[in-house]
């Protein structure tokens, strides 16, 4: 199948915008020059009793935007499941942990009601998606407008149970609870093994009890990778329903990228896992470098799409902002840098129903085109004379990677009851590796376990204290073929496949496959040289009794002042090292090393006693982490594992400027965002003349130099790319 390069927005959530708008929106859109456009397909709205559809306004959609040449995207819409459903099969609601059934309701972005539907495991609700999605297939796959499908739009379980917390997890209908057994089943084989890893005495399957406390781990985890593996067989089946039936069609879904700020794996899907089986790939996102990585790294190498741009957020509390070119480009340019070939905004004409009104649209509430619409329009005709260049430009492979574990993430939240400390670190080390002009990808348990792209040369892995001996065999193997690890405190510290913490940390055997032990290990919190401040997180009524007890001023960081001179700052873990051959980057006097590096085989490991990736701002009081100890460890970290340093690639760039090379097969553009506060000049090593889409400066030699105001993103493409698109216009 060929891919475009999309630029256009999603128009249509029953039941608006006002049919009286459809025509002459739509031919504003294709006038402007929009190549696509998406309509929301709802399984309430079109599915009104069991054997009632309704299509007609779709039809006329279809129809207008055909006639205007726009290629639609359906989007297939089945959290709002219809009255009738709940009438003929009662027991289909999702329950909560607490027993309460999750009543069908409308919501700001659910207007039509019914949401969140059905349990997935209802076996009568499934077949009556499954006849929805047909007839809507049907439907559409032979009309000429019809483009692409988008068969889940930010796949979760429920949006208003999205934050985890034990009362709240879905769904503990009975239907969930004899679909768990039989996952456990086939994960165990046999109930003695379960009884190991979980600590039980059960006799038979039918004795497990549905886990609903976090503390308890192992059990909890299961459980959560179960809603995991039924969120990804409900994509699979949209799929394969559609692909059945379409051939001619890419389908796709696409979520909002779990990086823990909102989206995770306690309560929401594995964009890993949903992917399979997708012809292309979709997220809503902003330009945040982290979740750009994590929905490009999902694709796995299919064309990716923002498929729900937000830039235009707002309500009817907080209007909206006019928005420039510079909004514009500023936060797609660095999006197309990293893998992102197409957007669809969210959405065409502002909202008027509910909270969500009046914002959100690329036209103001009136439908006057104003400044927002105007800088979209702009945008897209600068861009799309080269899009066709663009969309031919893979991604370049990676050379470094970060680890991000469902596994891993669940026990944080059983841990500490939050997923903040986590993403944090996350977000934090993507973005430094984004500003120092490293291509970052992110992996999982199950790519680490089937080894890694020999591009990889340098793997991160923040606070990854569960892992399975599995993962922890083929990490070590990596690091001794030659990889370089940068890992935190207690890596490894609960084994995943024993249910048991580890008795040595690392644990799962690293600290013998590292020939490094950690020793000392505490909470900073007891630390008589650390930051004091107040407890900033819920300890448990216990802990908490003990806190008060013993006095602890509950300090969460620590300042650490590396080898160099320069200061990291830990938090929460500390953990002094021991191993021969041991090289200190971090001690402190009369103590072992709490950071370090140690070779292993023909690798390296960097192993940092605390937790590091905090980001910038956090109010800890020291200069910005990209000019301190953190920036500069991860520097070091680089060079061992012959990663050549930006200012090696690009000795024309300064420091926080990003360039991300796009290669097409007629020539190669670059990306250029300048993360700094302050203007700055680049000069780019180059063999022919190029302009700046959105300068307009031009380049002729590989010394001349292109400005850059502060936060200012550019797309530089040779200047032959621009004048050959003149001339086909």
């Amino acid at each position: 199948m060929k891919y475009p390069f999309i630029y256009g927005a999603q128009y249509y959530r029953a039941p608006t915008p006002d049919r009286k708008y459809w025509r002459d929106d739509l031919k504003r859109m294709a006038d402007c020059g929009f190549n696509a456009v998406k309509f929301w397909c709802q399984w309430r709205w079109v599915h009104r009793a069991r054997e009632a559809f309704y299509f007609e306004d779709l039809d006329q959609l279809m129809d207008l935007a055909g006639e205007q040449g726009l290629a639609v995207t359906i989007n297939v819409i089945f959290d709002v499941a219809p009255s009738w459903l709940f009438q003929a099969y009662p027991d289909c609601l999702m329950v909560t942990a607490s027993g309460r059934p999750v009543q069908p309701c409308a919501t700001a972005y659910r207007q039509i009601g019914g949401y969140p539907g059905p349990c997935f495991n209802h076996a009568e609700a499934r077949a009556a998606r499954q006849e929805f999605l047909r007839q809507a297939v049907s439907r559409f796959v032979g009309h000429p407008a019809m483009r692409m499908w988008d068969i889940w739009n930010e796949p979760e379980s429920c949006a208003t149970l999205r934050d985890p917390h034990e009362t709240t997890l879905l769904c503990y209908c009975r239907n969930c609870e004899r679909r768990f057994r039989d996952w456990l089943s086939a994960r165990y084989g046999q109930i003695e093994r379960l009884n190991e890893v979980w600590g039980r005495c059960y006799g038979d399957w039918t004795d497990i009890e549905l886990p609903r406390r976090r503390d308890t781990f192992t059990d909890m985890i299961d459980w959560r990778l179960f809603n995991l593996d039924t969120l990804a067989a409900e994509a699979r089946w949209r799929i394969e329903t559609v692909k059945a039936m379409d051939a001619s069609h890419p389908v796709y879904l696409h979520p909002v990228p779990g990086i823990m700020s909102a989206f995770n794996a306690v309560t929401c899907v594995d964009d890993f896992q949903i992917a399979d089986g997708c012809d292309c790939f979709g997220g809503s996102s902003n330009g945040v470098p982290a979740s750009i990585i994590q929905t490009v790294a999902s694709a796995r190498g299919r064309i990716s799409y923002n498929a729900e741009c937000h830039l235009r957020a707002g309500s009817t509390f907080m209007y909206p902002r006019p928005l420039t070119l510079r909004d514009f480009t500023d936060n797609l340019i660095p999006q197309i840098g990293l893998g992102i070939r197409g957007f669809l905004h969210w959405q065409y004409r502002a909202e008027t129903l509910g909270s969500e009104s009046p914002a959100w649209g690329l036209l103001d509430v009136d439908g006057r085109p104003g400044t927002t619409h105007e800088a979209a329009v702009l945008f897209w005709q600068k861009l799309k004379p080269v899009a066709d260049k663009l969309i031919s430009a893979p991604v370049e492979p990676a050379e470094t990677a970060i680890f991000r574990s469902n596994t891993n993430e669940i026990f944080e939240w059983c841990m500490c009851g939050s997923l903040g400390r986590l993403n944090a670190s996350l977000t934090e080390y993507a973005r430094l590796l984004y500003e120092k002009n490293v291509r970052t990808t992110i992996i999982d348990d199950r790519m680490l376990a089937a080894g890694l792209p020999q591009s990889i040369k340098l793997l991160i892995m923040p606070s990854s204290y569960a892992l399975t001996q599995e993962v922890a065999d083929a990490l070590a193997s990596w690091v001794r073929a030659g990889g370089t690890l940068v890992c935190e405190a207690h890596t490894g510290g609960y084994n995943l496949s024993t249910g048991r913490h580890s008795e040595h940390l690392p644990g799962l055997g690293l600290s013998d496959a590292f020939g490094l032990r950690e020793c000392n290990a505490t909470s900073v919190h007891h630390l008589d040289f650390c930051n004091r401040g107040e407890l900033h997180y819920h300890l448990p009524p216990d802990l908490a009794k003990a806190a008060a007890a013993f006095g602890w001023e509950g300090g969460a960081d620590v300042s650490l002042t590396l080898e160099c001179g320069r200061t990291l700052q830990g938090w929460f873990r500390y953990a002094e090292l021991e191993a021969e051959n041991l090289e200190p980057i971090c001690v402190f006097p009369g103590r072992k090393p709490c950071i370090a590096r140690t070779r292993v085989g023909s690798g390296n490991v960097y192993y940092i006693g605390t937790l590091a990736g905090r980001p910038v701002g956090a109010g800890f009081g020291i200069r910005a982490q990209q000019e301190g100890g953190l920036a500069w460890l991860i520097d070091e970290a680089l060079r061992s594992a012959d990663v050549e340093p930006s200012s090696v690639r690009w000795p024309g760039v300064p420091d926080g400027v990003r360039v991300d090379v796009l290669r097409s097969l007629d020539g190669t553009a670059f990306a250029l965002t300048n993360r700094t506060k302050a203007a700055v000049e680049v000069a780019l090593v180059r063999t022919e003349p190029a302009c700046g889409l959105y300068t307009g400066q031009t380049t002729e030699d590989s010394g001349d130099k292109l400005r850059l105001e502060a936060k200012q993103a550019e797309l530089l493409v040779p200047v032959r790319w621009t004048k050959g698109a003149r001339r086909e216009m």
